[in-house]
């Protein structure tokens, strides 16, 4: 990722800034916030064994019958520019892409289980409602990012350069200010997620889930 500077981490402020300002510039032009979530993979290649081991289901949900697993990506992409105004460098962001894609989303389900068995299309519908759940949060997640970076007035663009040294100076700087937008929001989005992903896995649900089916192993 491209980054910048040195300075306060929000609101910097100053008397006659050697940088030239404008506070009208439309900041929103340049943010993209990304998440482009990939269709899920249904395997059948693991036993109820191997499931148990690699899942982490939460305590008293009972037996694993099968598991989602995605692997979360948070990514920048960006665009740096920088002028020189009275022997300082001005630096600021040309363009932020904020990409929160995950790399993979696999559902597994137990090869105990014929394809098309009761049991088999019992667990792949819960797994179904598990990716549901992801797609939904993950969605209303880039959302709140782009709103949060947005806005960012202290965030430097265009409009309000972030003064420095010099540009390597500048780059540490614009990551960590990205980075402080961006990371309390990504966090936030998987401590909500793990819950609502329990709330899914209750003994209650597997209960209701069980009783469809007489197949079980």
């Amino acid at each position: 990722m491209s980054g910048c500077g040195r300075g306060n981490s929000g609101g910097d402020s100053g008397t006659q800034p050697a940088c030239p300002h404008d506070p009208g510039f439309d900041r929103s032009k340049v943010i993209r916030v990304r998440a482009d979530i990939p269709p899920a993979a249904v395997r059948r290649d693991l036993g109820l064994a191997a499931l148990e081991a690699e899942s982490r289901a939460a305590a008293g949900a009972g037996k694993q019958q099968g598991l989602t697993e995605v692997e979360h990506q948070l990514a920048f992409h960006t665009l740096v520019n920088m002028e020189t105004a009275r022997g300082r460098a001005c630096v600021w962001f040309d363009e932020v892409r904020v990409d929160l894609t995950p790399a993979s989303i696999q559902i597994f389900v137990p090869r105990e289980y014929p394809e098309n068995s009761c049991e088999s299309l019992a667990v792949l519908e819960h797994e179904r409602e598990h990716e549901r759940v992801h797609r939904e949060r993950l969605a209303a997640a880039a959302r709140e990012i782009e709103a949060a970076l947005t806005a960012a007035k202290w965030l430097p663009a265009r409009g309000n350069p972030l003064e420095a040294a010099d540009r390597a100076s500048a780059e540490a700087a614009l990551n960590a200010k990205l980075r402080k937008v961006v990371t309390p929001v990504y966090e936030k989005y998987k401590e909500d997620l793990a819950l609502a992903q329990a709330e899914l896995d209750k003994p209650e649900r597997y209960q209701w889930v069980s009783k469809r089916c007489s197949g079980w192993k």
